[in-house]
């Protein structure tokens, strides 16, 4: 009985050591190889789609997600003229479908909010609001005539540094954005509705030094914290929104195959792809106490 006992023991640790413990927030991002990537606020890296076969091997970017409705968004790029925006539903992981055309060129930022999907057009100080319209099932359209613009002014970097980096946006329309060259990290305070005239840049310090480049930039799943992985290196860091300033963590992250970090990340939902082979807890412990439960009456009557 004694020996049955202790192989019970160990069934039960071995089969808990299997679970990943539970994460407040898992990050979705786009990989220069065109993977998309899961990252959960412990570390633990994913890969959990494969987009080639959709879109080709020419990297997309503008990588944004509706946390409401677990939909990653990402800009996909052209031979030449207009991207094209495309979607995922990361909760059911589907395959991705195409929205269409996005005005310009595909876009190397992006940001969800306001039923739209925003982005700053590289090189240029122009800020773009893509409208969205759903169907009763939540599936997303291009709106009809939804496609507006505004002018950033104000503290905005010169055009030639207006490059990304990547943006993000709170739930209450504070979009943040961090800068490839120069490193320049500002604000702008968004309102709802059709983007139309100017609006105003906030400078904010700088993220980024030697070494760290390209910031990309996430909310965690609650939108609280702000977060940071940096392009060049893979490292990933907590940022302060008064001030660009930096705090590493204890983890990074590379593209499978290569030396640098994410092409682009998305947004955070608070739980994981269910497809990609992570089992869940509650179901695992409760089959697990079953069999043992059966194991320790049929060794009772023996």
């Amino acid at each position: 009985m004694t020996s049955t006992r202790r192989c019970l023991i160990l069934l039960l640790v071995s089969a808990l050591s299997t679970v990943p413990a539970a994460a407040a927030s898992y990050f979705y991002a786009v990989g220069s190889n065109n993977h998309i990537y899961e990252v959960s606020d412990t570390g633990v890296q994913r890969d959990i789609r494969d987009l080639t076969g959709l879109v080709g091997a020419t990297p997309v970017n503008g990588a944004a997600f509706d946390a409401a409705r677990s939909q990653f968004f990402f800009a996909v790029p052209a031979v030449s003229g207009p991207g094209s925006l495309w979607y995922w539903n990361q909760a059911s992981d589907t395959t991705p479908v195409s929205l269409g055309l996005l005005p310009t060129a595909r876009p190397d930022n992006g940001a969800y909010w306001d039923g739209a999907y925003w982005y700053i057009q590289q090189g240029t100080h122009t800020l773009h609001r893509i409208g969205l319209q759903y169907d009763g099932s939540g599936n997303p359209t291009l709106a009809a005539g939804g496609a507006s613009t505004a002018t950033l002014i104000g503290a905005v970097p010169a055009v030639n540094n207006n490059y990304f980096g990547d943006i993000v946006i709170t739930s209450g329309g504070t979009l943040y954005a961090t800068t490839a060259n120069g490193d320049a990290f500002y604000s702008v305070s968004l309102s709802s509705g059709a983007l139309s005239g100017n609006r105003t840049v906030t400078s904010l310090g700088s993220v980024g030094a030697a070494g760290v480049d390209k910031m990309q930039l996430s909310l965690d799943s609650a939108g609280t914290t702000l977060y940071g992985h940096a392009y060049d290196t893979g490292q990933w860091y907590t940022v302060n929104t008064t001030n660009g300033a930096l705090t590493t963590l204890a983890f990074s992250t590379l593209t499978a195959g290569v030396s640098n970090g994410f092409q682009d990340m998305g947004g955070a939902s608070a739980s994981p792809t269910p497809s990609a082979g992570v089992p869940d807890r509650g179901p695992w412990l409760a089959l697990l106490s079953v069999t043992l439960v059966s194991l320790v009456l049929a060794r009772r009557r023996r």
